[in-house]
Order: C-alpha cells, then structure tokens, then sequence
C-alpha cells in the first residue's frame, strides 16, 4: 500500500513537471512570438515612415524641378529679349559716336554679349529637359566652364573610366548635387582652386569635388542647421538617399572641403 502511495506520488510529481514545463515552453513560445510581431511592426512602421519621406522629399524635388523649368524659360524668353534690345540701341548709339563714347558703347555691347550668353548657360543649366537630354558629364562640364569664366578659381578637372548610362532621373539628381557643392564652393569657402574628378568602375559612379578654401566644422554646423532649421547638408544626403547613392562631406576649418558622391549606375 505505502508502495502505491509513493508512486502515486512520484507519478503526481512528474506530471506536475511535465505540465509545468509545458506552460513554461507554451509562455516563452507566446512571449518569443509577441516579440517577433512588436518587431516587425516596428520595421514595418520604420518602413512606411522612410517610405512617406522619400514620397514627400521627390514631391518637393519634382516641385523644384518644375519651378527651375519655369525661371529657366523665363530667363531664356524675357530677359535674353530685353539684352538683345539693349544691344539694338547700343549699335545704334554707336553709328553716332565717336571718341571716348564710342570705346565706352562697344565696352558695353561686349558686356551685354557676356551676359546673353551667361544668361544662356544659366537657362541651360536649371532646365531639367536639358540635363536629361544633354546628359550629367556635359552638364557638369559647363558648370564648371562658367566658374573656369570668372576667373577666380582654377578648375582641374579629370574623367575615367567607360561612362556608363545613368537614368535621367539618377542624371538631373547627381547634376543638382554638385551644382550644390560648386554653389556652396562659391558663396562659402574662398577658394582659389577647385578639383573635380569624376569616375566610372564597377557599376558605380563616383563625383569627387574639392577645394582649398576655408572649410568648416561640420559637428558644429549639424548642430547650427538644427538650431536655424537649415537644410542645406541634410537635403543634400536626403537627395542622394533617394537614388541609392552615397553622399560624404569631409572638412575642417582651414583646409578645405571634400565632397563625395557615389551612385550605382545601370550597367548593360
């Protein structure tokens, strides 16, 4: 009888154990699984977020673009117009002076030539159409040609590598971000010598763009763009993000600044 009893009671305590380890593995099965679905909808959150920035940063693109467009054919119409009508008075002022006068009018249709063409290369350079249609190398090329015109920087400029096609849309994105670091270049670092090299390997386009000029701290100017809600760096990253591409920026005050872009192009 006291044999049964105690098998009785070892019996209770294994099954007690087996059900106890059961609901344990049953709780961590449920907890493991309730961790795996908080985490995913995490991502998936993350993911809508990231999705809804990108969506809202091509809009703002798309609106720049469209207002780019807009002044470009403005500059082309209107006031290329109103140059060549100053250059009509001035040849006719021309016919009837002499001297001094006359040096000083044909100094003057030399300028309005200059800007007739500045002007145009200016409309050029912010017509998306054309930096589909003429291509990011050439773009980048002219760009470079106008601040080569004002003499006040030396321009080194290098290309290697087979130039791989990029989609027009990779084209017009890569052309804004380096137009932005030649603009940031011009009204920022007092640089004398600027160096651009642009590369092509293993599917990759690389934009390399250097000056000399004063540089910056860029821990301190993170810290001022959120202070003043500055954009300029962030949307710069943002913009290269949105075509996949990698964008670094490395400078320190009084040695310049160092620009890098790298896209994956579409290789045949």
């Amino acid at each position: 009888m006291a044999r049964t009893v105690s098998e009785e009671t070892i019996l209770t305590i294994v099954v007690s154990t087996i059900l106890l380890l059961f609901f344990v593995c049953l709780l961590t099965y449920f907890f493991f699984r309730l961790q795996k679905k908080r985490h995913q909808h995490e991502q998936e959150v993350l993911m809508l977020q990231e999705s809804f920035n990108k969506i809202i940063l091509q809009s703002r693109l798309e609106i720049q673009e469209r207002t780019l467009h807009h002044i470009a054919k403005e500059l082309h119409a209107n006031f290329s117009h109103i140059v060549s009508l100053i250059n009509i008075n001035l040849s006719a002022i021309l016919v009837h002076s002499s001297g001094d006068i006359t040096e000083h009018v044909t100094e003057t249709k030399l300028l309005a030539k200059k800007l007739m063409g500045d002007l145009k290369a200016l409309s050029v350079s912010l017509n998306s159409d054309a930096v589909m249609k003429a291509g990011f190398v050439r773009m980048l090329e002219s760009e470079l040609e106008r601040l080569r015109k004002t003499k006040k920087y030396e321009i080194v400029y290098s290309q290697s590598g087979y130039p791989d096609k990029l989609s027009s849309g990779k084209e017009v994105v890569v052309f804004r971000l380096c137009q932005e670091a030649l603009n940031n270049i011009v009204k920022h670092s007092n640089a004398k010598n600027v160096t651009v090299i642009v590369s092509y390997s293993d599917g990759f386009l690389t934009v390399k763009i250097s000056d000399d000029g004063v540089g910056f701290d860029l821990i301190l100017a993170d810290r001022l763009s959120v202070e003043k809600e500055s954009t300029g760096l962030h949307n710069m990253s943002s913009r290269a993000k949105l075509i996949d591409a990698e964008f670094k920026i490395k400078s320190f005050p009084g040695k310049g600044t160092d620009v890098e872009i790298i896209v994956p192009v579409l290789t045949h």
